[in-house]
């Protein structure tokens, strides 16, 4: 892989990782229909680990997750330790997947609402009393329903801007 490529992923997925995150914590506090917000940097982990290296993958999710916890009140590595499992998860079933929306969709559902609850549990063990909530399952699953919106979208415009040309093979130029 050529050395632009590799400046032009890096600056790819720290724009992004920052932009998402920012959107998650400006916009989509202050907007929520339904009461909830898309979790917009797990859709954006989602798409960058499907092309970035295992490697890369896994630190941009510890690295996206590390973002949010701060950008967040919730306890410090919560975040983190949750888009780290989800770029791990992305990481070991990519392979499996195609660009198909059929296959995508439920992939993204899926991923959401277990990150999600990963955090709840967490979350709840260290003390924040998520799963207390009364509208626990449904601070779940519209998020996800969210993601799902935005996959054909964000999963799209990911593989451009990462210059993936051969699904075989991502990691070329």
């Amino acid at each position: 892989m050529n050395t632009a490529l590799k400046y032009r992923r890096a600056a790819v997925v720290v724009v992004s990782v920052i932009l998402a995150a920012a959107l998650q914590t400006t916009l989509f506090l202050r907007f929520r229909p339904f009461d909830a917000a898309p979790a917009l940097v797990m859709l954006v982990v989602i798409a960058l680990a499907r092309h970035l290296p295992a490697e890369f993958a896994l630190f941009t999710g510890f690295s996206a997750g590390l973002l949010e916890d701060l950008l967040s009140q919730s306890a410090l590595g919560l975040w983190a330790l949750t888009l780290t499992t989800v770029a791990y998860i992305v990481v070991r079933i990519r392979d499996r997947l195609e660009e198909d929306f059929s296959l995508l969709a439920p992939f993204v559902f899926g991923l959401t609402v277990g990150g999600i609850t990963l955090f709840a549990v967490l979350g709840t063990i260290f003390g924040e009393k998520t799963l207390a909530d009364a509208g626990f399952v449904r601070k779940i699953l519209v998020p996800a329903v969210y993601n799902v919106a935005l996959t054909g979208l964000v999963l799209p415009l990911f593989t451009w801007a990462l210059g993936v040309r051969d699904k075989l093979n991502p990691y070329q130029a």
